[in-house]
């Protein structure tokens, strides 16, 4: 079938539906979706609260416990003890569908009768605030997270220790403000490093040992600012710079000028055949995907690890999906939170299941409907009847309504990606969370924290910190999720005091903003590389060595996550790797 340009309902915006598209929609039957693909991602992370964390009673225990879910939430919410226990069964909850009624409308009445998991934290130890994670020990506020240990503040940690303020760092140790690294240990403020150790202020850099504030270097060792020096000559200069917030802002800023005289690479990551996108990593036929590894025909996809076949797929390890988040499935549409799942279809935090059709909370179940049990042949005749019923509505193959979404729309990741201000969400006719007014009593000004670790002693734990964004305006605008003021916990401080490093002067949810800010957006533009043969478009660099294309401009084209206006120097992969590999 040939491309075709249809209108999002609901951006309004024009969008392309690929040939590859349609074989897609073809093989798993569903019609052609009717929003874009930016807005299908929205409404996905629209179901998912990752970090907004609430305190509240178990509805079957009456215990105290820590929830994704806030207190105005009007279903059921059992702590995992509960929800795992034999002590109630979600066959109970299991209804007839009513072909009178739309399938969305009856799947949100469903979805907020039938008891849910509190938080999604499995075989932990003493890491109670963690969430869509498992087998971590001794960690505390991190997410989709994994085998870690004495690690705080982050996301998509996976088999660290010791790490702090973070996302995306694998098999690292102690390392603080970092992002998208692997094998790093003993570091700070590093931004895509790979096996570095004992540095700091690092970008795009593999195998370095003791270098500062660099940019594109390979196995190389006492840089500062790209310049070799002699150990002596860097171990003096490494002495002498004081680990102050100003100093360390300062630092921040001239890795990012040092940064802008060096090419980039068109995307983050490697191995790559036939794709496009960012953050990929040994990945084959991927279409505008973001932080795809391991898999392979992958379309409009983010945050997917061994995946394949699949479309419209987020936090998950999909095969054969469509419109799908936060799962361990295969050959399932629209499900929510289904793990080891397999051909279940409109459905929610079910685990170990097969051929379901809009149930909540199963286990271990299969040819159910509403969380009624059927025949395989009366499952098969009945889910064939809502599928057309569907379809004539309007509802098939496509996700759940942001409008039914268990969370409401700041609590959701969809605030992270899509930010709106609370007028901008009603007037969409989606949910706002009011969260119980903050009248913490501040005890310190970020101004009064001591300036080094040094300085520091156990009488900050008993301090109420105000947030440093709280003192302006501007601030208040833009860090739309500040906690106002925060606490430095005992395991945090000795973090701090292990790295040699000052205590933060914002709150843990504004730290997480500005390394979310560090990152592309996840949206792709075509260009062309700007390597000119001797120097950069701009003038800026000049190459160190004959490329391909010999003196004339290089010929290639991408897409890529920096956007046509920006000010780095974009280079296509061959010529990228000519001047850093």
């Amino acid at each position: 079938m040939n491309q075709e340009t249809k209108i999002c309902q609901n951006c309004k915006r024009e969008f392309v539906i690929e040939p590859d598209d349609f074989d897609f929609y073809e093989k798993v039957k569903v019609p052609p979706p009717s929003r874009c693909p930016e807005c299908r991602y929205q409404r996905r992370l629209a179901n998912r609260n990752e970090w907004n964390l609430y305190k509240r009673k178990c509805d079957l225990c009456k215990k105290d416990i820590i929830s994704i879910y806030n207190t105005n939430y009007p279903g059921p919410v059992y702590c995992p003890r509960c929800f795992w226990s034999d002590k109630w069964d979600a066959q109970d909850y299991g209804r007839d569908f009513d072909f009178s009624k739309t399938f969305f409308e009856q799947f949100k009445e469903f979805r907020f009768s039938v008891p849910r998991l509190a938080i999604t934290n499995k075989d932990s130890v003493n890491s109670e605030y963690t969430n869509q994670a498992q087998q971590n020990k001794n960690c505390y506020l991190i997410v989709a997270s994994n085998e870690n240990e004495n690690c705080l503040y982050g996301n998509w940690y996976q088999t660290n220790k010791d790490c702090c303020d973070c996302y995306m760092v694998e098999r690292c140790e102690l390392l603080y403000e970092s992002l998208n690294c692997v094998s790093c240990y003993s570091s700070a403020f590093l931004q895509n490093c790979n096996s570095c150790h004992s540095s700091y202020f690092l970008k795009n850099c593999r195998g370095c040992e003791s270098c500062f504030c660099c940019v594109g270097l390979r196995q190389k060792k006492y840089y500062w600012f790209n310049e070799q020096l002699t150990k002596e000559e860097y171990e003096l200069r490494l002495e002498s710079f004081r680990w102050v917030k100003e100093q360390i802002r300062e630092m921040k800023l001239k890795l990012k000028n040092l940064s802008m005289k060096y090419p980039n690479k068109y995307y983050e990551g490697r191995n790559i055949v036939n794709s496009a996108g960012d953050y990929l990593e040994n990945v084959k036929n991927i279409y505008r995907s973001f932080n795809i590894r391991h898999s392979n025909d992958v379309r409009y996809s983010q945050d997917a690890w061994h995946s394949k076949g699949s479309m419209d797929i987020t936090e998950i390890f999909s095969e054969h999906d469509y419109e799908a988040e936060g799962c361990w499935s295969s050959r399932c549409l629209a499900t929510s939170r289904c793990w080891h799942c397999s051909d279940v279809s409109y459905s929610e935090t079910c685990f170990n299941c097969q051929n379901l059709f809009g149930c909540m909370s199963l286990s271990k179940k299969e040819y159910q409907i509403f969380n009624k049990r059927y025949s395989k042949e009366d499952y098969l005749s009945l889910k064939e009847k809502i599928t057309y019923h569907m379809k004539e509505i309007g509802e098939w193959g496509e996700f759940f309504p942001i409008e039914t979404s268990p969370f409401a729309y700041n609590e959701s990741v969809a605030q992270d990606y899509f930010p709106l201000n609370k007028e901008e969400v009603i007037s969409r006719g989606w949910r706002w969370h009011d969260r119980d007014s903050r009248e913490y009593k501040v005890t310190m000004k970020p101004q009064g924290i001591p300036g080094t670790i040094e300085n520091v002693d156990d009488s900050i734990f008993g301090e109420v910190i105000e947030c440093e964004s709280q003192q302006s305006e501007d601030g208040k605008k833009n860090y739309l999720s500040c906690t106002t003021a925060f606490r430095v916990a005992k395991a945090e401080l000795e973090f701090y005091n292990k790295m040699s490093l000052p205590v933060p002067h914002k709150c843990f949810s504004c730290r997480r903003q500005d390394r979310l800010n560090m990152r592309n957006p996840r949206k792709l533009w075509k260009r062309s590389c700007q390597c000119t043969g001797k120097t950069s478009v701009n003038g800026a660099y000049t190459n160190t060595c004959q490329h391909e294309h010999g003196d004339g401009p290089c010929p290639n084209t991408f897409e890529t996550s920096y956007a046509p206006n920006r000010p780095e120097i974009i280079y296509c992969e061959q010529c990228y790797l000519r001047e850093v590999a």
